[in-house]
This record gives C-alpha cells, sequence and structure tokens, in this order.
C-alpha cells in the first residue's frame, strides 16, 4: 500500500514540473512584434543594398558621378564581407546570408561608379581596392588560423568598425554640403534605408540577440542615418 501511495505523490510531482518548465518556456519567448522586427530586419539589410541602385543607375547615365563620394561602396563591400563572415562564423544564418547580398550590389556599385569617375580621382580608387583587398585578406586569416571563438570576437569586433564606417560614409561630404549648402552628396534613398535598417537591428540586437557586435554599431549607425536626414531636411533633397 505504501509503494500504490508513493505513485500518486510522484505523479503529481512529474506534472508539477511539467508545467514549471511549461510557463518557463512560455516566458522566454520573445513577445511577437520583437519576433517581427528579427524577421524584418535582414529584409532591410537587402533594402539598405539596393537603395543605392537608382543614384547609381543616373551616375552611369550621365557619367558622371558629381559630388558623390566612392566611400559608401567600398565600405558596403568590406561590410558586406565581414558581417557574412561573421554570421558563418556566429551561426547566424539571416546575417550571413543579408550581407551576401550586400557584398554582389556593392561591387557592382563601385564598378560603376568608377567607370563614370574622371582620371584624376584614378589614385583614390586605387587605394580603396587596396583596403578591400586588405580586410578580405586579413579576415581569412584570421578565421584558419585562429580557433572559432576567437575568430567571431575578432571579425565581430571590427565589424562594429566596419559597419559605423559604412553608414558614416555618406558624411564624408559633410565639408562640401555645409560650404554649397547643397544636399546633393547624401544618397536620400540609402539615408532612409539606413535608419530603418540599423532601427531594427538596434532592436534585435539589444533586446533579443543581447549581441554588443550586433546592436552597438547599429545603434551608432542609427544616430549617423538621423544626422544625415537633418542636413537633408535643412538643404533640400536633391535628385542624387
Amino acid at each position: 500500500r505504501a509503494a500504490s501511495a508513493a505513485l500518486p505523490k510522484s505523479a503529481t510531482i512529474r506534472a508539477s514540473t511539467t508545467k514549471e518548465k511549461s510557463v518557463s518556456t512560455e516566458l522566454k519567448q520573445p513577445p511577437k512584434w520583437l519576433e517581427a522586427c528579427n524577421q524584418l530586419a535582414p529584409c532591410t539589410n537587402i533594402l539598405c543594398s539596393l537603395a543605392p541602385l537608382s543614384t547609381i543607375l543616373h551616375v552611369s547615365r550621365s557619367k558622371s558621378v558629381g559630388s558623390l563620394p566612392l566611400l559608401p561602396y567600398s565600405s558596403m563591400i568590406a561590410n558586406g564581407f565581414v558581417w557574412a563572415l561573421y554570421g558563418h562564423l556566429a551561426h547566424l544564418p539571416n546575417v550571413k546570408y543579408a550581407n551576401m547580398v550586400g557584398i554582389m550590389l556593392g561591387s557592382y556599385y563601385f564598378k560603376e561608379w568608377t567607370a563614370a569617375a574622371a582620371a584624376s580621382v584614378s589614385g583614390a580608387i586605387i587605394y580603396h581596392k587596396l583596403a578591400i583587398t586588405w580586410i578580405v585578406l586579413m579576415n581569412f586569416f584570421v578565421a584558419a588560423r585562429f580557433p572559432r571563438k576567437t575568430a567571431t570576437e575578432i571579425v565581430g569586433k571590427e565589424g562594429v568598425f566596419v559597419f559605423v564606417l559604412l553608414f558614416a560614409s555618406p558624411l564624408s561630404a559633410l565639408k562640401e554640403v555645409i560650404a554649397n549648402k547643397s544636399a546633393a552628396a547624401i544618397p536620400l534613398p540609402f539615408t532612409v534605408a539606413s535608419t530603418i535598417n540599423c532601427s531594427l537591428w538596434s532592436v534585435v540586437g539589444l533586446l533579443l540577440m543581447n549581441d554588443f557586435n550586433i546592436y552597438f554599431p547599429s545603434i551608432l549607425g542609427l544616430l549617423c542615418a538621423m544626422i544625415q536626414l537633418f542636413l537633408k531636411g535643412i538643404y533640400g533633397c536633391w535628385k542624387y
């Protein structure tokens, strides 16, 4: 009788434990709006990569780069490569594949810009090519020579710098914008896409992933994008 009496008690304990685990699992599930941000963030990466397309098509047709800097397109290639590698090392496929699109489109933009640029900037183009090559080779070396965890940390910290460089790159023409009172050198489509993209990754990186390498550069990128929107508001939205 003692054994039969113990059975209901054991069953009750198991049921209670199962219920506690179920409640704990429910508590760990992110809210639907945060999950929606997680699904949308990689899509806005692609949106950011596509945003300069209209600008580059105009450059290609006019055979002139005007006051547009090359830095946004060279940094797009570098940023895409670093973050695609980080996504691979950190097992984040949404980060990996979204940034592979950025590499391909950034390469196209770079090619069209250099084809339309004047011969006087050929020296600067060479420096950009050397910088991209150095970043690619250095990161391949890190991924091949260091343990995966160490390589992930190194590439992630580098990604922070390159990400901010990409989203701050339109500000490289800041002096010219203020001097000429024209925001033509700041591409509006890319700036708007950057604002959306950085907003989503800031939320996802901070509240869902808790990944400094994701949320910190996204917050800085958002600040840079907002400065660019502010300049557009002051000096007007030009065709570029």
